[in-house]
């Protein structure tokens, strides 16, 4: 029926449908007001006199009175509102068109797919491929880097027997004083200037580090000296001579040292270097970690009685041992992490596993430090092992067995999933925590046993 103006009911509709073909003028909202406009029109004119009286919300709902030109003409506005969407969001292919597809390729093999089609040029079966488990967007790429590893030291011959000097010989080697089948092996510092790049032999107080380096002079008969002047590099040698070893003498193997430059770190003074020991030693050292339970235990030790005894009980508790225990916790995963990330040639030894397996491990230190050995000084060395004049005699009377808090003990866990985390960034193996005395426990905070 024409409406009072002459147009057809839907003309104004079909004018909102040339509008919406050109998005580009940007008239949607006068087509959407001009449609719902005639609907209300042509729902009003077709209505009977009763349905007149009723109140205009009433007419809202008879919309579905329209004709059915305008009933396409709403279909093709929403339809073609998601295409420009779908178009603007720059999205991929429905999932569902895929599935048509896959749906496609199996009717025209019968629901199997061809055999030939799985088979690829080397003759090897290929998985078929899931569509509702395929990743139809690719998966993203994560660059992976691999992990550097720790190059072992140059190779490096001593020959025992070669230019023997009793003045270069040491005259006191106690792992074994009175076996005569050992006492023929004799160590001695190299000449000056034979071995100019020397390396350290590094551990956080209390890690064994005398004790390794006594292992390392019986089997590989170099000197293995101290950085620290006074502690036990006054050389003894058979001419009845005894000097003090210069560090820079490039005579000696490796150099002990605790690395105590990272203390500047810690308490963060102005001179404070991370890397200072380790750049003079140009990467090059063999790292010794010990279970920092026992290793905090033994410096307390080491710092009221010096290498040998044990310190009072009292020295395990109150406000100053909560505080050394702060300032080694940090100490110990310092130092660790430093060296771990920062060592080139070398390697890390495992305190637990040395003392559980001294025979393989000693094998394996070797070949960090790019040296052979002899079967029989091994032999010997692994007879005397217990014969350690710098093995701190137990006070278990006077100590508590473990004298740790509980927020102590979380501070010490703490540290030693920071040092597993470097570890594992090198690819190195972990801290062999199965052998850590103390590491269960701290139920208070949730760490499991």
């Amino acid at each position: 029926m024409p409406s009072a103006s002459g147009q057809q009911p839907g003309g104004k509709a079909s004018r909102g449908f040339l509008l919406l073909a050109f998005p580009e003028l940007d008239m949607q909202r006068d087509i959407v007001r001009k449609l719902a406009a005639s609907a209300v029109l042509s729902s009003a004119t077709a209505s009977s006199p009763r349905n007149k009286k009723q109140p205009q919300c009433v007419i809202m709902f008879h919309r579905r009175r329209l004709s059915v030109l305008q009933y396409v003409l709403l279909g093709i506005f929403f339809g073609s509102s998601v295409y420009l969407w779908t178009n603007r969001m720059n999205l991929n292919r429905p999932f569902a068109i895929q599935l048509l597809q896959n749906k496609e390729t199996e009717e025209n093999t019968d629901g199997k797919p061809d055999i030939e089609e799985l088979i690829d040029d080397n003759n090897s079966v290929q998985p078929i491929v899931d569509p509702l488990s395929a990743n139809l967007c690719g998966e993203a790429t994560v660059p992976t880097v691999e992990p550097v590893g720790i190059e072992p030291f140059p190779e490096f011959k001593f020959d025992s027997d070669e230019d023997v000097d009793l003045n270069r010989t040491l005259d006191w080697l106690d792992l074994w004083n009175d076996d005569a089948n050992c006492t023929k092996y004799e160590s001695r510092v190299l000449k000056p200037g034979s071995y100019p790049q020397v390396g350290a032999l590094v551990s956080f107080p209390g890690s064994g580090n005398s004790w390794l380096r006594m292992l390392l002079v019986g089997i590989t008969g170099m000197f293995i000296s101290s950085v620290y002047t006074g502690e036990d590099t006054q050389f003894q040698s058979k001419a009845n001579t005894s000097y003090q070893i210069p560090v820079d003498c490039g005579c000696t193997l490796l150099q002990k040292t605790h690395d105590f430059s990272l203390d500047a770190v810690l308490y963060s003074l102005p001179e404070a270097n991370r890397t200072k020991t380790l750049e003079e030693f140009n990467g090059k050292g063999i790292l010794i970690i010990r279970n920092p339970f026992k290793a905090i235990r033994s410096y307390r030790n080491f710092d009221f009685t010096g290498m040998v005894g044990a310190a009072p009980e009292s020295a395990f508790s109150g406000t100053k041992w909560d505080n050394f225990v702060s300032r080694s916790v940090a100490g110990w995963e310092t130092l660790a992490t430093v060296w771990i990330r920062g060592l080139k040639q070398g390697g890390i030894i495992y305190y637990e596993r040395l003392h559980r397996e001294t025979r393989s491990e000693l094998k394996r230190l070797l070949k960090m430090l790019g040296l052979g050995y002899d079967k029989e000084r091994l032999e010997c060395v692994l007879r005397h092992t217990a014969d350690n004049s710098f093995k701190r005699e137990s006070n278990q009377t006077a100590q508590t067995e473990f004298p740790y808090t509980a927020s102590q003990r979380l501070l010490i866990h703490k540290a030693i999933e920071s040092v597993q985390l470097a570890l594992k960034e090198r690819g190195l193996d972990p801290l062999p925590i199965q052998y850590y005395d103390f590491f269960n426990i701290t139920p208070e905070y949730g760490i499991p046993t």
